[in-house]
């Protein structure tokens, strides 16, 4: 009898999997802390396999501030399930104006500007969406706080668009997206998919965008790590009098991912 329980706890402990196993090296929130140097920062990831969680600063995951350039993933969503855009064919032509940045003069496609950040060629994709059609998607997608009444270019933007969001938000997006259990097509998930990834390493792939708020005292790099046959959903913001941008974000984040083993 005595053996037979025995047996049967093995078996048993042999089928639990213990959280995050695909990660050598899970951190600690003192250990996380360290990577947020300079800034105050919060970093959340989610195991899509068994939905653990490893989270750091829990109030800040709960606190909704704009979503800045990472709508734009949002954006090509709605302007390929609707039929907008389509990816082979969504050149859209420079209008002259002279932007900060040397990469935003110029044409642009739907990749160059998910990649460059092109913050024109999307307000041009809002508008060929229109008002009505976006509010519709914004609730079908249950996105944030689902508010674009403060202009349909600028609702997403600095610290005075409508739309607002949380970190736990973001991931709970993406994690439908990654899943493909989104309200639009499957198609058009495997597309925005393709447009955020940004490298392949091995057995695991990145994908992500970047976000950065006003003055750069705020900045966001949301996005997934594919880690073997695993994927995992983050979303890292910092802040800052200056400085906190989104790269920062994203060097924070690979930082994490690499010391967790994902990367």
């Amino acid at each position: 009898m005595l053996r037979k329980l025995a047996v049967s706890l093995i078996m048993a402990l042999a089928t639990v999997t213990p959280a995050f196993s695909a990660i050598s090296s899970p951190l600690n929130d003192a250990q996380i802390s360290e990577e947020f140097k300079g800034y105050t920062g919060s970093f959340v990831i989610k195991d899509l396999s068994d939905g653990t969680t490893i989270r750091y600063n829990d109030g800040l995951l709960k606190k909704r501030d704009n979503p800045n350039s990472t709508f734009k993933i949002v954006n090509s969503l709605i302007a390929l399930d609707s039929g907008v855009l389509k990816v082979k064919d969504s050149s859209m032509k420079w209008d002259g104006k002279k932007r900060e940045i040397k990469t935003h003069n110029k044409d642009q496609d739907l990749q160059s500007a998910m990649t460059d950040s092109v913050v024109w060629y999307f307000q041009r994709v809002a508008e060929k969406i229109g008002k009505e059609r976006m509010e519709t998607y914004l609730h079908k997608l249950n996105y944030g706080n689902e508010d674009s009444s403060s202009g349909l270019t600028t609702f997403w933007l600095g610290n005075d668009g409508s739309l607002k969001v949380t970190p736990d938000e973001q991931v709970e997006f993406l994690s439908r997206l990654f899943e493909y259990k989104l309200p639009v097509s499957k198609q058009s998930m495997s597309d925005v998919r393709q447009l955020i990834k940004l490298k392949t390493e091995g057995n695991n792939t990145l994908f992500g965008k970047t976000g950065t708020g006003p003055k750069a005292q705020f900045g966001w790099f949301v996005g997934a790590v594919k880690h073997g046959d695993k994927s995992y959903i983050f979303a890292t913001n910092v802040r800052a009098n200056e400085n906190a941008y989104g790269r920062q974000a994203r060097k924070i984040t690979e930082s994490i991912l690499t010391k967790m083993g994902l990367l």
